[in-house]
């Protein structure tokens, strides 16, 4: 019987939510290929009308308002998507049923319907999110969540391929091949076995294209797709990897024939299929190649910097290592010998600038060209972000420095990090148990004792048992009403209790509570009082 779900159920489910901090984030990107087109669909938590209730030992579904749409007592239940009002659910002994949002079963002309998960790709929902499987007379094929058929069940096995959400691989007559999210085909099916190379690149896998394999009497074979689904390679090489550091539109691929490497760069050879031995380094953009036990090294478009000559060769940041029987030599990129007097240099994110450790183990900078632009003088030296590092000075402590050397933030904190993602800056006083915050152009916004941390997607919250702060992406500090614009009553904390507040500061909710969260987008928030976790909803109903 379907009804409306009591409030202290939905209490304790959003309870839930608040305290473990769902985050998803929305988008809906459209992958183009003339009339290979397909739409990929993320799903943002305000999206959600349907959410697994999970009581008695058995599993429901709640939608949004609270209604309970399907009863507890599956043994387990997947949504897709929880858009849409179609459910998976087990019934025990392998069996399945589908279901609407009246807990009827759907899609019953189909011995089985099944969601198809996906891997690799950035989604806290691990299911295609346009299209499920079914089977029927032993075959596969796909529908829409509203059961319009997009392929008859013509197929051995249907699954997805790793890191291609829309992209689904289909086996017919043996062999494997790919159709998209609308049926269309991607790769015929004519090989053993398909997978995806792996390149990521603006957030995605999308540029990423596919090592295809078949079997011969003497092996395996490997050819290569690209990410337009275009025929590059013939299956014809005993072995094929993409090299995953370069970023490029260009594919760059290191293939072998019967145990000797070369490097293909698109379908042009670019160095030939002649090395026992191929490895490119990133820092550099040059390879380390290898032939009869000697080594050299060649750039990018195959052109000799190092002849292959050499016992060994190693790259240290942006010099080459080069070793002979009786010493060691330095190279720069154009293969020039160089005096280089440091241990280790390692490249920094997104600048042109390398940290450099010398013999005494004090830390500095170069650029590009090896010129010193901050001396070796600190204990430790890590990247912040844009010019700023992170830095150590004995007998200081923790402070941050710029490019020139210039002093950003004073030298004495025992932890200075990032927080997130964001290019803000924390400062721990460890002895003072006092926190400050940095902005983007290193101005303190923030400083606070005892302080919590909590990450949000659009600012950070502090708070302690007395107050509660927010910083935007960039640093700045906020009121809670500037960062919670829906919201109608905000946290507020008067004599160490906890209470709510208008966007006026009038008081709403007497302060009584050890500790609150703010309302989240449902209009629930979490209140805290005599070591138990309740749910206040903006109507200041509550369970504890």
């Amino acid at each position: 019987m379907i009804e409306k779900i009591n409030v202290k159920l939905i209490a304790i489910i959003v309870l839930v939510i608040v305290i473990i901090g769902i985050a998803i984030f929305a988008a809906v990107n459209i992958v183009k290929n003339n009339n290979k087109n397909y739409t990929l669909e993320t799903i943002s938590e305000n999206d959600y009308k349907y959410f697994l209730v999970y009581t008695g030992g058995k599993y429901g579904v709640l939608d949004n308002k609270g209604n309970l749409v399907v009863e507890n007592k599956y043994d387990n239940i997947v949504i897709p998507n929880p858009k849409k009002a179609v459910f998976i659910a087990s019934e025990g002994d392998d069996k399945t049923v589908t279901l609407n949002d009246k807990g009827e079963k759907i899609f019953t002309e189909y011995s089985k319907v099944e969601p198809i998960e996906i891997e690799g790709t950035a989604t806290n929902l691990p299911y295609e999110k346009s299209v499920l499987r079914y089977e029927k007379d032993g075959k596969y094929g796909i529908i829409d969540f509203s059961g319009k058929v997009i392929t008859k069940p013509i197929y051995e096995e249907v699954s997805s391929v790793k890191y291609k959400e829309g992209e689904i691989l289909v086996k017919k007559n043996g062999k494997y091949g790919v159709i998209n999210n609308k049926g269309i085909e991607l790769i015929k099916a004519n090989y053993e076995q398909i997978e995806a190379d792996k390149y990521y690149s603006e957030g995605s896998y999308r540029k990423s294209g596919y090592i295809v394999r078949n079997r011969t009497e003497d092996g395996y074979i490997y050819g290569y797709i690209d990410s337009n689904w275009k025929l590059l390679l013939d299956t014809e090489y005993t072995s094929i990897s993409r090299i995953l550091d370069i970023k490029s539109n260009d594919v760059y691929l290191i293939a072998s024939k019967n145990g000797r490497y070369g490097v293909i760069k698109n379908k042009d050879e670019k160095i030939g299929i002649e090395y026992q031995s191929i490895e490119y380094n990133r820092d550099t953009d040059l390879y380390i190649v290898e032939r009869s036990g000697q080594y050299g090294v060649l750039d990018i478009d195959g052109n000799t910097i190092l002849d292959v000559k050499y016992k060994n060769i190693k790259f240290n940041g942006i010099y080459i290592l080069a070793k002979t029987y009786t010493e060691d030599l330095h190279f720069n990129k154009k293969g020039e010998e160089v005096q280089n007097d440091y241990t280790a240099i390692t490249e920094v994110p997104n600048t042109d600038y390398y940290v450099t450790v010398n013999n005494n183990n004090l830390y500095g900078i170069i650029n590009e060209n090896g010129e010193e632009i901050i001396k070796n003088e600190y204990l430790y030296l890590e990247y912040a972000f844009d010019d700023y590092f992170v830095a150590y000075k004995e007998g200081k402590g923790l402070g941050v420095i710029d490019e020139k050397g210039n002093t950003a933030i004073e030298f004495g904190y025992d932890v200075l990090s990032r927080i997130g993602e964001y290019n803000i800056l924390k400062g721990v006083d460890m002895d003072k148990d006092i926190t400050d915050v940095f902005s983007s152009n290193m101005q303190k916004t923030l400083s606070m004792k005892n302080a919590n941390i909590e990450i949000h997607d659009e600012y950070v919250e502090f708070y302690n048992e007395e107050e509660n702060k927010f910083i935007s992406t960039s640093g700045e500090l906020k009121t809670a009403k500037e960062i919670l614009q829906g919201n109608k009553l905000f946290a507020s904390c008067k004599d160490g209790k906890w209470g709510y507040v208008d966007a006026n500061g009038n008081e709403k909710v007497p302060y009584e509570y050890d500790y609150i969260t703010e309302f989240n987008q449902y209009g629930f928030a979490g209140i805290y009082r005599d070591g138990k976790w309740g749910v206040m909803d903006e109507e200041r109903k509550y369970s504890l």
